[in-house]
């Protein structure tokens, strides 16, 4: 009698397990990054130029909509990247 059950697959060793976990940790430090980085930036410009043009609060609204547009394109990029 054969046996035709499928051949195991490996257990991954130690190293390979670091490695796994090392990857994800740097994948979700570049992605937060991308999210965070752009309405930190964005915001605060709004916020110092609608103080100087008196225009309170319209270029905050808007340095605030440019900001996650731009987290949006960088986080697809890198998702489109990753596959």
């Amino acid at each position: 009698m054969s046996d035709t059950s499928p051949p195991a697959k490996p257990t991954p060793t130690e190293p390979e397990k670091q490695d796994s976990t090392v990857q994800l940790l740097l994948s979700m430090a570049d992605t937060t990054w991308r999210m965070f980085t752009p309405p930190a930036i964005f915001v605060p410009g709004g916020i110092w130029a609608d103080l100087k043009w008196h225009t309170k609060p319209w270029i905050t609204l808007v340095s605030a909509v440019v900001g996650l547009s731009f987290s949006i394109l960088l986080v697809k990029r890198q998702l489109r990247g990753a596959k």
